[in-house]
């Protein structure tokens, strides 16, 4: 099977959206539910990617393709931009906000965070996942980060396995404040060496 990587553009920023929600799985349709009425979280998610100015626009990702249809991404930013900003404040409300406030406060220094990694179930198993990490370290080597951070559910025993298998080791357990309405109860913050 070939696999073809290339950088994310602007077209492909509803798809993405689609997988950055996915891969949430429930967690950002807690934060962003009824935000804005009448739009989705998918639609957000979008026309937030498709800001070249934003920090984590589709820029900042990388495509998998097969046969010419993205079947994985990743996104990946300096771990800096994890917080809690302003224009979150101004946007969501703050009882959502706080529930995250131990997440959003976490974060290991001088890393790449990889935000968000998604393969298609038809696809998972094949290397991609692994390919991906390995391109966050280039990127990460270029960009003189000391290592690669990321956060995954704590119940994603799957992607727990590739992250191990890949040199991540867990670093701090978040529990989430109101677990029963985001359907988790909590994350890990995982990090590697470059």
């Amino acid at each position: 099977m070939k696999i073809h990587y290339r950088d994310a553009q602007k077209n492909d920023c509803p798809l993405l959206a689609e997988y950055i929600n996915y891969a949430s799985e429930g967690v950002l349709e807690y934060l962003f539910k009824d935000i804005m009425p009448g739009i989705t979280v998918t639609q957000l998610l979008a026309h937030g990617l498709q800001d070249e100015k934003r920090y984590n626009s589709y820029k900042d990702i990388t495509v998998a393709e097969y046969n010419q249809k993205i079947v994985g991404m990743i996104q990946s930013y300096s771990s800096i931009h994890h917080r809690i900003d302003d224009e979150m404040k101004s946007f969501l409300p703050g009882e959502r906000l706080e529930q995250f406030k131990e997440f959003y406060n976490s974060k290991v220094d001088n890393s790449l965070l990889i935000n968000t990694m998604f393969v298609d179930e038809k696809f998972r198993r094949k290397g991609i996942g692994t390919a991906f990490i390995a391109l966050a370290r280039k990127k990460a080597k270029l960009l003189d980060f000391d290592k690669l951070s990321l956060f995954v559910l704590s119940d994603n025993v799957t992607a727990q396995k590739v992250y191990h298998s890949n040199g991540f080791k867990m670093i701090k357990e978040i529990d989430y404040k109101d677990a029963e309405k985001i359907n988790h109860k909590g994350v890990y913050l995982m990090a590697c060496d470059i």
